[in-house]
């Protein structure tokens, strides 16, 4: 017997709860609400890293010579997207495993890192909220 962490409830020795569909060996819910919330977090931090790269391209157009301040303003922004971009590869993979494809998108993203990566996102991003996972995560 265990308890689910989510419910509280005391459930058998199965993977997942049969009272709130908790996969208690892997944290993520057996239906589609890790899905949506995968979702959610790749299409906030796509838009965060893209703005970041925009960002810091538009400030380094405006750098004249002599302008310290700038070309620090436009190293900052692009360093901000680069560790988006990082994170965003961490919520590539998490959210893949609840296909189990998370090393094919995790690699197709690292492949095209940095700017690559925010179109695996959308991708991705665009699968879970129009395609349910078929299993829950192993």
């Amino acid at each position: 017997m265990r308890m689910c962490p989510k419910c509280r409830l005391v459930t058998a020795n199965d993977r997942t709860c049969a009272e709130c569909g908790w996969n208690l060996s892997s944290g993520y819910p057996a239906s589609g609400d890790a899905a949506g919330n995968f979702a959610e977090r790749l299409k906030a931090l796509t838009i965060f890293s893209a703005v970041m790269f925009v960002a810091a391209f538009a400030v380094s157009l405006s750098v004249t010579p002599g302008d310290s301040v700038r070309s620090a303003l436009a190293g900052g922004l692009f360093g901000a997207g680069l560790i988006a971009d990082f994170f965003l590869v961490r919520f590539i993979y998490r959210a893949a495993e609840l296909y189990q494809e998370a090393q094919r998108w995790t690699v197709g993203a690292l492949l095209t890192f940095p700017f690559g990566t925010l179109v695996f996102a959308w991708l991705l991003a665009r699968r879970l909220r129009h395609h349910k996972p078929v299993s829950p995560p192993a």
